[in-house]
């Protein structure tokens, strides 16, 4: 390309750019001067950008067309639809956790009368050791029960009731 040439194509592409933006405004198609579609028969590069710009005018025109508007029924069909969807759902984890629920509520019958029959049984096993023990507890006394004396104050005190527990022993010694 020639230098006259890369100043007309950078003229064209201003000139498409604002043929484009009037073209959109005003809702028409794209109109150029005598001088740009000269340039635009003898140049590849600025026809192919023309048909770009057209093409995406299109594109853009067919998307902001106004669609119908949605039936009455519509939200009641999608509601419909959600709902069974739900209930599926639903049906699917009800297959899974029905037995879990059932085998968790015969878990919980078993440990309540496990519970129930541990609780008699110690009942009526304190009951019946009660009144023997109560006879042989001095027979299984390991140390034998002493009578409580006061505890001492001072130092004195407690050399006192050293001899004196030394004095008591040899009387019961002899």
């Amino acid at each position: 390309m020639t230098k006259l040439n890369e100043n007309s194509c950078e003229q064209f592409d201003l000139q498409l750019a604002d043929a484009a933006e009037l073209a959109a405004e005003r809702g028409e198609q794209i109109a150029l001067s005598v001088d740009s579609s000269a340039h635009l028969s003898n140049c590849a590069r600025c026809s192919d950008a023309l048909d770009a710009v057209s093409v995406s005018r299109s594109i853009l025109h067919a998307g902001l067309e106004p669609t119908a508007a949605p039936s009455p029924f519509f939200a009641k069909r999608v509601m419909a639809v959600i709902r069974a969807e739900e209930n599926r759902l639903a049906a699917q984890g009800s297959t899974f956790w029905s037995p879990m629920q059932h085998l968790a509520a015969r878990i919980a019958m078993v440990a309540g009368v496990l519970v129930m029959a541990l609780t008699i049984y110690a009942y009526t096993f304190n009951s019946s050791t009660s009144v023997d023990s109560t006879v042989n507890v001095t027979a299984y006394e390991l140390v034998p029960h002493q009578q409580l004396d006061p505890q001492p104050q001072s130092k004195d005190e407690v050399l006192l009731s050293l001899v004196e527990r030394t004095n008591v022993e040899r009387t019961n010694g002899r």
